[in-house]
Formats: structure tokens, C-alpha cells, sequence
């Protein structure tokens, strides 16, 4: 065991089996206070020594309705619509998100109030005047009638956020315009505006291998960086795939679901002490870890790795917390929770056994899983496949029962 270990596992039985990449362990710029039961049972707070400077980009949903329909949000603070059916816009046409714990207010103290009446939509050269094309039309060819919000929403640097809104000729019908635009029509007498009819809506989408995307506004998505949602943050790789339960290019941990943790997961020396954060950010306790190597480790109550001890489950281990490889000294009327002897099936070799609460193997039995489905443990303890059982069974390639037994005149 190093002093540098971070982690990635999954649990098909008993032991989760660990992933280790090694790391040096000045990434941690802290340690964890010492804590009791309960608080060895909470999350870890391991921190980082990477800084987070790669390409980021925040979006989170515009802070304020207009006409009962929210604009789009185009990331950094920036939202955009474009009114139909009419062309002004009063205060009481904006419904602001007040929520308890991101509000969104006007500030007339600082920011003069735009109500009255919002600037056409511009077509410059074929292009249209939504933000996707602003960098590409001459400065200043699409005026705003802009709406400035103050929020205490840290999401940014700054606590102000933009709403820009623009009115669609009345020479052009919605119908024609591409999707591009039409994705952010308001009607004024708040009904549907067709805005998303033949659009793809931006936001998470699913590739058919099961892969996550995030669409932007303008229609591309975003990629190698950092995709910050409300108060979460994604990182999506040079493909736009969203990263799970993995180590960022810029060494931060995301869990199973993406999301950006504030530990790292692996082993972590707290003074004299060694611990263990799980991927979920709860220490090990009162349990086994077997590490890559094989090797067991047992962590007591308070989280601690046990060393030159008997462990309640009577397993020995030694000065550097391994399990000796002795067996239990803990009576036989004792639950054993050690290494190795823990009920349920296991993968030997090529082949799978059941092990028995007693530390033996199941044979020459039936055994049925949680899922219903029966296997065929023989004289040895294998779990028999593609085979007939001794009392007239047939078991498939799987192991699975799957009728009576095969005979040459019902194979034909």
C-alpha cells in the first residue's frame, strides 16, 4: 500500500474491486478534522491541488419569464427572445424567479428601466440578428431592448444577468424562419409560438450508446471543458461526451453521475491514521476493502484502518492493516464478515461457486437467485452450463435452468 492511491470500482458480490491510479499526495491541501462515529460515516472533504482553469462554460435558466414563456438561456448570464404578435414590453409582462434560494430582482437604482418598445429582428447578408450570428454581423447591426437582473446566484462573477429581447417584423412569418430562430419566439398573448416545432431543444441529449451530450442554444455542443448547470458542474470531453466516475484532464473527481465532487476518492493519511473515501464520499467503516493487489484491509467503526489487531470478525492483521491470510478465530455461532467468507456466489478461474454462510461450497444442489432464476451446483461446487442436471434437468450457456434434460431424440 502507498500513501497515493485514487479509486474507481465496481461491487459484483461481496468485495468491491478497486481501480487504483496512483497520485502524490500533495493533492490534498487538508486534512479532515478528527471526527466521531458520525461524522466517519460522512462525506470526505479532500481537496484538489489542481486549479480549475480549463474551458468552462455556465448555463442556467433565465431568471425571468416573459409573457408566462421563459427566453433562452446562451450561457455566461446571457438570455435572448424575440416577440411575436407584438412589440412592446412592460414590466408587468416579466415574471421573475424568486426562489428561496436564487432570487432574481430589477435594480432601478443602478439600472434604468427599458419597458416600451423592442427593435426589429435584423436580417444582415441572410443571416439573422440572434446571438449565434453576432460575431459574424457588424457591430452593433442588431439592437436589444435589454432587461438587466440582479441575483445572488454565484453561478458567475458577476451578480447580473441579461435579457435581451427583440420583435419579429410583422412582414415575416414565423413558419419560414429555420429552426435556429425560431427556437426563441414569445408570443405576447402568451400562446405557443411554434418555436420548438421541428427544432431539437437545447440541453442533455442521449447518443444511442448511452453516451450524454449537452446541445447549446447556437446548435453546437459543448467540449472540452467544464459545463457548469445551476449549482453543478459537468466536464465534457474533446467529443462533447459528458465524463462519469473518472478523473478530469484537469484532476478533479465527477461521480457515476457526471457531477463535479469536492473529494477524491482512494486512500487518504490523516495523520497517523489511513482511511479510505469511497466513491459516493463516505468513508469505509466497520467493514473489509480488498485492493487491487488482493490484499484485505479492514476499517473499524471510526473509520480507521486497523492495524496489529483481531478484527470483531476474528481475522488478524498485521502492521500494515493486512489481513494475514489465517482464518477466523470468532466462534462458529458468529456472523463472519471477514475475507473470503461471506455467502453468495463466486467467480473462480473460469467458472462460478456458492459459497455457504459456513465457508463451504454449495453442492450437488439447486440454487436460486434473487431474480428467480435456478442453478445446478455438482460434486465439485462448479455451476454446471449448457449441461443436463443428475436428476433430468437442462441448464443453458448461462447456467439458468431451461427445461428437461436434453436427450439425443429432443436435440433433434
Amino acid at each position: 500500500m502507498t500513501d497515493n492511491l485514487i479509486v474507481s470500482h465496481d461491487a459484483p458480490f461481496y468485495f468491491t474491486k478497486i481501480l487504483i491510479l496512483r497520485r502524490k499526495q500533495h493533492m490534498f491541501k487538508k486534512k479532515l478534522a478528527i471526527f466521531a462515529l458520525a461524522v466517519a460515516l460522512s462525506a470526505g472533504s479532500a481537496v484538489s491541488a489542481f486549479a480549475d482553469t480549463s474551458n468552462s462554460l455556465a448555463i442556467e435558466n433565465c431568471g425571468a419569464y416573459l409573457f408566462e414563456w421563459r427566453p433562452v438561456d446562451c450561457g455566461d448570464g446571457m438570455a435572448f427572445a424575440i416577440l411575436v404578435g407584438g412589440n412592446t414590453i412592460q414590466e408587468s409582462d416579466v415574471i421573475l424567479n424568486r426562489g428561496y434560494d436564487y432570487a432574481y430582482t430589477f435594480d432601478p437604482m443602478n439600472y434604468s428601466r427599458p419597458w416600451g418598445t423592442a427593435p426589429d429582428l435584423v436580417n444582415v447578408d441572410g443571416k439573422w440578428g440572434i446571438p449565434e450570428n453576432w460575431s459574424s454581423m457588424p457591430e452593433g447591426a442588431q439592437p436589444t431592448l435589454q432587461i438587466v437582473l440582479k441575483t445572488n446566484y454565484k453561478t458567475l462573477n458577476t451578480d447580473k444577468r441579461y435579457v435581451n429581447v427583440v420583435h419579429l417584423p410583422s412582414n415575416v412569418n414565423s413558419s419560414t424562419l429555420p429552426a435556429e430562430v425560431r427556437k426563441y419566439l414569445i408570443n405576447v398573448d402568451t400562446s405557443d409560438a411554434g418555436a420548438y416545432n421541428d427544432t431539437v431543444t437545447p440541453g442533455w441529449q442521449k447518443e444511442a450508446d448511452g453516451s450524454e451530450k449537452y446541445l447549446k442554444p447556437d446548435g453546437t455542443y459543448v467540449s472540452n471543458g467544464w459545463l457548469q448547470l445551476d449549482d453543478k458542474k459537468y466536464y465534457m470531453d474533446e467529443n462533447g461526451v459528458k465524463l462519469k466516475d473518472t478523473i478530469t484532464p484537469d484532476g478533479f473527481y465527477v461521480n457515476s453521475d457526471g457531477e463535479k465532487v469536492s473529494y477524491m476518492p482512494g486512500w487518504y493519511k490523516d495523520g497517523d491514521y489511513w482511511r479510505y473515501i469511497q466513491k459516493n464520499g463516505y468513508y469505509m467503516a466497520n467493514s473489509w476493502y480488498q485492493d487491487t493487489d488482493g490484499k484485505y484491509y479492514y476499517f473499524n467503526m471510526g473509520a480507521v484502518m486497523a492495524v496489529n489487531t483481531t478484527t470483531p470478525d476474528g481475522y488478524y492483521v498485521d502492521e500494515n492493516g493486512v489481513w494475514d491470510g489465517n482464518a477466523s478465530t470468532a466462534t462458529a455461532n458468529q456472523k463472519n464478515l471477514g475475507p473470503g467468507v461471506d455467502k453468495g456466489w463466486e467467480p473462480i478461474d473460469k467458472g462460478w461457486k456458492f459459497k455457504q454462510e459456513d465457508g463451504t461450497y454449495l453442492t450437488n444442489a439447486w440454487r436460486q437467485d434473487s431474480n428467480g432464476k435456478w442453478y445446478y451446483l455438482n460434486e465439485d461446487g462448479w455451476m454446471l452450463k449448457d449441461a443436463n442436471t443428475p436428476d433430468g434437468y437442462h441448464v443453458g450457456a448461462d447456467g439458468v435452468y431451461d427445461g428437461p434434460a436434453v436427450t439425443e431424440e429432443t436435440a433433434e
